[in-house]
């Protein structure tokens, strides 16, 4: 039976797994740096979403303090007094319209 003999140098042992701790170290520190800048980044939009929430709630709270202080509700469309009154039709196309033939003779 072969045997192999192995001899391991203590002093490179003891650097590669120094390096190796480093090198996995900096990954994890990479790693983590780029996930607080996106943590940071979803936080400052959530921020500015939250942000922008507030400005259009103040503003419609003027717009209904604004209403509210209106005493009549309804905004008149016309302004001139003549257009709200119907027209009526005249006597002679009165009776034009009531004198037209139905065609069921």
């Amino acid at each position: 039976m072969p045997t192999f003999d192995i001899s391991i140098n203590i002093y490179v042992f003891l650097l590669t797994i120094i390096a190796s701790l480093y090198i996995g170290f900096l990954q994890r520190s990479r790693q983590l740096a780029k996930k607080q800048r996106k943590i940071e980044e979803l936080e400052h939009e959530m921020l500015q979403a939250h942000a922008e929430l507030l400005e259009s709630q103040r503003d419609y709270c003027k717009l209904e303090t604004r209403i509210q202080d209106i005493t009549n509700p309804v905004i008149a469309m016309k302004s001139n007094k003549l257009e709200d009154i119907p027209p009526t039709p005249s006597p002679e196309r009165a009776g034009i319209r009531t004198n037209r033939p139905t065609g069921s003779d």
